[in-house]
């Protein structure tokens, strides 16, 4: 399980990559700590840090992660989400996040979880965004398009704080849906390739 950056290259040359048509999925780029997650017979039994850290002790506190998704899976599930504070965009308050006590902030605001990514799913992104609500997490508004251009002005209206304004974010993410060309695509050594940031 290896918990991935994003690559921050020019839009255009990243779409360019992608096959003629290809529908596209915009989510909001959170602030927090990316964190992944391994349940074993529907049950949560790993979770771990960006930097490698088990952190299953923390985790179990918070109340948005499930500790049971599927008591009738009879495989291993990995899947990745981003644990963050909805009261502030603080970077200092994203610092401390797994470091307070049990997890919770200096507020005592309750954390939140968003799933975004089952790790050797086979299916498209909007499908496995899908199962993950299925499974109990909720997950990043996502937006769908075909033309490389919305994505553009959905990228300006963030900037502009039209978009994803009622999250802590530091921009957003395209994705490609298509599970075909994720394949292709793959991944460089620090990021997928069939996702991109922009930033301002």
């Amino acid at each position: 399980m290896r918990l991935l950056g994003l690559d921050k290259d020019c839009f255009a040359s990243w779409r360019a990559r992608l096959p003629e048509g290809s529908t596209m999925v915009v989510q909001p780029k959170i602030e927090g700590f990316a964190i992944g997650l391994r349940y074993k017979y529907g049950q949560l039994v790993d979770a771990y840090s960006r930097k490698g850290s088990e952190i299953i002790e923390n985790i179990r506190t918070i109340k948005a992660i499930p500790l049971n998704i599927d008591d009738s899976l009879k495989v291993e599930v990995e899947l990745e989400g981003i644990l963050y504070s909805p009261s502030s965009n603080s970077k200092f308050l994203q610092a401390q996040l797994l470091s307070s006590a049990t997890t919770e902030n200096a507020s005592n605001t309750p954390l939140s979880f968003l799933a975004f990514q089952i790790f050797r799913s086979n299916s498209d992104e909007l499908s496995d965004l899908t199962q993950l609500q299925n499974w109990g997490f909720e997950i990043p508004i996502t937006l769908r398009t075909d033309d490389p251009s919305q994505v553009e002005r959905w990228h300006s209206q963030w900037i502009k704080k039209e978009l994803f304004s009622n999250f802590p974010t530091n921009g957003i993410v395209a994705k490609c849906n298509a599970s075909s060309t994720k394949s292709r695509l793959g991944f460089s050594k620090f990021s997928p390739n069939w996702a991109l940031a922009l930033t301002r």
